[in-house]
């Protein structure tokens, strides 16, 4: 209660101390009219309102704390106004929200949690997603193998080269095994080419990978290519019995495929 007055508290031992300065100059000056002479007369003058003056700083300290003390209320008929007493008290009356909102602290932290939650579960929902994506590219590119391939393979060179599109689609290169092609139907360098642009452009492989895929699984009929070349001549405008198919618009599907569906007979 004492801190809500220090402003009148002041006020109070200022007005005591300068009237103990007017007391003092007065009674000065009353004493110095009796007296002859300038000198005599202005250095009692000068001496006193020094005197004065030390008397009012030492005067003011005294009655401050004596004051602040008494609780007496000095605002002499005066209102503080309420902000005020809300700045005294170290509460901000221009923001009605700096209490602590504990329920809605805690409903905040509630919905945020909420909302991480959420991330996390749309991100396994995109990640399964992308696997199940990859399942069926994967699955596609099986069909098409063996839909283009059979007549170049027999049945256990088939299945070889269908292992080997598992390690490629997965990236264990390692697992390649060699295979070869029926010696009444040997398949050549260009439809090789771009049976391994068709499946990495799907599976979204570099072009150096593919050369290689097709270099390590057929070395007899890829005997005399390098890998850089095959490299820079998977997609060509060469004639073969496999031609290149370009995927549309993110669709994995190759055209000879949907065209057998159809009841269709296209070549590949």
């Amino acid at each position: 209660m004492a801190d809500n007055h220090k402003p009148t508290i002041k006020k109070a031992s200022l007005v005591l101390a300068l009237a103990c300065i007017i007391f003092a100059t007065v009674a000065t000056i009353l004493y110095k009219n009796h007296q002859i002479g300038p000198i005599g007369y202005s250095a009692p003058v000068v001496i006193g309102i020094v005197v004065a003056i030390l008397s009012c700083a030492v005067l003011q300290r005294l009655f401050y704390p004596l004051l602040a003390k008494s609780g007496i209320d000095f605002s002499f008929g005066c209102r503080v106004s309420p902000k005020t007493y809300t700045v005294a008290s170290g509460i901000n009356a221009d923001t009605p929200n700096a209490l602590p909102q504990t329920d809605n602290t805690t409903s905040a932290v509630v919905q945020k949690l909420s909302y991480l939650e959420k991330y996390e579960t749309r991100m396994e929902e995109l990640e399964r997603a992308k696997k199940e994506r990859r399942t069926a590219i994967v699955s596609a590119i099986h069909d098409y193998t063996t839909y283009i391939m059979a007549e170049f393979l027999a049945k256990e060179a088939l299945e070889t080269l269908h292992e080997n599109i598992e390690a490629l689609a997965y990236g264990q290169p390692e697992l390649y095994k060699p295979i070869r092609s029926r010696e009444d139907n040997h398949i050549k360098s260009p439809a090789l080419r771009h049976f391994a642009w068709n499946i990495g452009e799907r599976l979204d492989i570099p072009l150096i990978d593919r050369a290689k895929f097709i270099k390590e699984i057929f070395p007899h009929e890829l005997e005399g290519a390098t890998i850089e070349y095959l490299s820079k001549n998977l997609r060509d405008s060469v004639t073969s019995k496999i031609n290149i198919d370009v995927p549309e618009n993110g669709d994995y599907r190759f055209d000879c495929m949907r065209n057998s569906a159809d009841g269709k007979i296209s070549p590949c």
